[in-house]
């Protein structure tokens, strides 16, 4: 037998645990001195440019919900945490921010459009959401009214989009629009009559097909003195008039 030694290498499972060792102690030490050392800020924030789209948010009130992070620096501010911080304000839809070297920020809000009141105290947006509660805003007190089930909001305002479209394609505007309990619908027109439609969206917007096309001609000049048009028949429909009877007409 020789007498010389042969090397013996070390288990390759040796060398991963090693290695995973070493990885880990960097990491360690990496995280103890990100927390014991404060990283540089980058330049400090000298510019800051917001943009509003719309009327109801003012620079003021977006500087105030930012200002704990401008110490941050421009590279350390947090743009996803503020961005979310803005997109809790009542009236905002949308928010962004985005860096522009060497020092500025620039901050974009656009601002929710409302399309219905709800209930007389809030506003709701074409998606149904009720973003606003509180006093309305002067501008605003000329949208239709809602009132019914909130549950059922989005649907309720896509009801509501739908009739105000077809009321301004023929010249009438849309004062409000409730549901009761049954799911039975009640339209006001913009300074004219009620319009009892009935139960179920496909059958009310049906119902007021027929008093755009049917039941509005055959009234003409003296629609101004009728109280509300009971569309809810089959083959007709029920006048009420102001200070007077119940006139069926088929």
């Amino acid at each position: 037998m020789s007498g010389r030694r042969r090397s013996v290498s070390p288990p390759r499972s040796r060398w991963v645990w090693l290695a995973a060792g070493l990885v880990g102690a960097v990491f360690l030490f990496g995280t103890v001195l990100r927390w014991r050392v404060p990283w540089p800020a980058g330049p400090r924030l000298v510019h800051r440019i917001v943009r509003i789209r719309g009327r109801e948010i003012t620079v003021a009130q977006v500087k105030a919900v930012l200002r704990p992070d401008w110490r941050a620096g421009w590279i350390g501010f947090p743009i996803n945490r503020a961005v979310r911080r803005l997109k809790r304000m009542p009236w905002v839809a949308h928010a962004a921010i985005r860096r522009v070297w060497p020092d500025t920020l620039i901050i974009t809000v656009r601002e929710q459009r409302p399309v219905a009141r709800w209930d007389r105290e809030a506003l709701v947006n074409a998606r149904g959401r009720l973003f606003y509660r509180g006093p309305i805003p002067k501008r605003f007190r000329r949208l239709p009214e809602l009132s019914g089930a909130s549950g059922s909001l989005p649907a309720f305002v896509k009801m509501e989009l739908t009739c105000a479209r077809r009321l301004n394609g023929a010249g009438e505007g849309l004062h409000s629009l409730a549901e009761n309990r049954r799911g039975g619908f009640r339209l006001r027109l913009a300074g004219g009559p009620e319009l009892r439609l009935g139960r179920k969206r496909s059958r009310a917007l049906r119902h007021l097909d027929r008093f755009l096309e049917v039941v509005r001609p055959a009234l003409g000049p003296r629609l101004n003195r009728v109280a509300y048009v009971d569309l809810r028949y089959v083959n007709g429909f029920a006048v009420g008039w102001l200070h007077s009877t119940v006139t069926e007409m088929h």
